[in-house]
């Protein structure tokens, strides 16, 4: 009996007391509070989490400036070309028509669209405004004293009133919230916008620059540069007859380009709709979700 109380004892002091001794290192919760307020700690003072949000948010602003540029371009060539008239023989029956019939499904949507690229880059801007708040410096002193005193806490815990405990949990989590929600939210839909939806913007940007060009184009093609008159067309009828077939298989080519470019705008409205009003709304929706969760935990 003895010598069996004797071999048991050495097992008791390697285990060591309490419930951390009874554990591996690993799942101690004491290591994973000091490693977790280490890195958020170091993540809040060397700042590489906003400089690659911020970097990416500017990439993103530069791209919707760039889109709203090029629909602006669009417009103003679309409000130019709507007097224009051309003049068309489709089976040889003179035909005069206005490029605002042509124009027409794309003269209200580039207008609309337009706004919405103004609301976007708004909605960036304040991303942007939001970065810059976030990584403000009393911000990041108030979060690692706010962590030091946390893993204080972990070591000593009878020594702390369970009021002081809860108070200090909720201040962690909130700051933790305020200091690193902005960046991730900002890196995370960049990196999924680059992957997923760049592409298909810079294609339709494209497009939509070489739609405005086409319109612009338009007015060299206007019915009255044709000599007014019977004497003069008649006498215009054999040299124009291949000028006028050219305008218009340039017309028809134009109509299939507006009608591209009409889907082209609203391929990039759910883009921008989605990236920079649907997302951040959810964002923020679910942030006051989270945020009036920890305050209004008890204990």
């Amino acid at each position: 009996m003895d010598s069996s109380s004797q071999d048991s004892r050495p097992d008791v002091v390697l285990t060591g007391g309490g419930a951390d001794g009874r554990r591996p290192v690993w799942m101690r919760p004491r290591l994973w509070i000091v490693v977790a307020a280490l890195l958020a700690g170091g993540l809040a003072v060397v700042g590489s989490l906003d400089r690659g949000a911020q970097e990416a948010t500017d990439r993103v602003f530069r791209q919707a400036l760039l889109t709203y540029a090029a629909a602006r371009s669009l417009d103003a060539a679309v409000s130019l070309a709507e007097g224009t008239e051309l003049a068309l023989e489709p089976g040889g029956i003179g035909v005069t028509v206005s490029a605002g019939e042509i124009l027409e499904p794309l003269d209200d949507l580039v207008e609309q669209f337009s706004s919405l690229m103004l609301v976007s880059t708004t909605s960036l801007g304040i991303q942007s405004l939001l970065l810059r708040a976030s990584a403000w410096g009393v911000l990041t002193t108030l979060l690692i004293l706010v962590l030091i005193g946390r893993v204080v806490v972990a070591f000593v815990p009878g020594r702390i009133t369970p009021v002081a405990r809860s108070i200090l949990g909720k201040a962690t989590v909130l700051l933790l919230i305020a200091r690193f929600a902005v960046p991730a939210y900002a890196l995370g839909t960049t990196l999924l916008f680059e992957r997923f939806l760049q592409p298909g913007q810079e294609a339709a940007v494209q497009a939509l620059e070489e739609t405005g060009n086409d319109v612009r184009e338009m007015e060299q093609l206007d019915a009255s540069e044709i000599e007014p008159g019977v004497a003069g067309r008649v006498s215009r009828w054999f040299s124009g007859a291949l000028e006028r077939l050219d305008v218009s298989q340039r017309v028809e080519e134009l109509r299939e380009r507006i009608s591209q470019a009409v889907d082209d705008l609203v391929h990039l409205m759910v883009i921008f709709v989605l990236q920079t009003l649907v997302l951040p709304v959810t964002f923020l929706w679910l942030l006051s979700r989270v945020m009036t969760g920890v305050t209004t935990r008890k204990g």
